[in-house]
């Protein structure tokens, strides 16, 4: 089982203000080893054409990687970015985006994972892939 909940997670970041953009980036599930997040879909934040923009992506992204940087150890407020190479492998349109995000390597002061996002209903039609470090303080 994991160290922390989605709830403990959730609550935590709605006491941090509104850095995922208007709270739309949520954390759904959690187990040992993965996190599932999901970007509320808002048509007030989408780009001409219907697009979800790449920040959007990689702040799920982001986000996912520093959820699973809690998986092992609980809520660590400072765990940061230490990488993240993300993939954008066709256009996000039309709903909520689900990223799961999957532990490769957790040790003592690094923590890697992938995060692989889709509009949900489509998880066999990845919108992009990103490779993500968070360091440990």
């Amino acid at each position: 089982m994991a160290a922390v909940t989605p709830v403990e997670i959730n609550e935590y970041l709605d006491g941090l203000g509104d850095f995922t953009g208007q709270g739309l980036v949520r954390v759904e599930d959690l187990t040992n080893d993965s996190v599932t997040v999901r970007w509320t879909y808002d048509e007030s934040a989408l780009r001409p054409g219907g697009y979800i923009s790449g920040p959007t992506l990689f702040t799920v992204a982001d986000l996912a990687g520093w959820a699973m940087s809690f998986l092992r150890n609980g809520i660590e407020p400072m765990a940061v970015t230490w990488d993240l190479h993300i993939t954008f492998l066709r256009p996000a349109i039309g709903g909520d985006v689900v990223a799961v995000g999957k532990v490769q390597k957790a040790g003592r002061t690094l923590v890697y994972g992938e995060v692989t996002m889709h509009i949900d209903g489509e998880p066999e039609r990845p919108v992009a892939h990103a490779t993500v470090t968070y360091a440990l303080p």
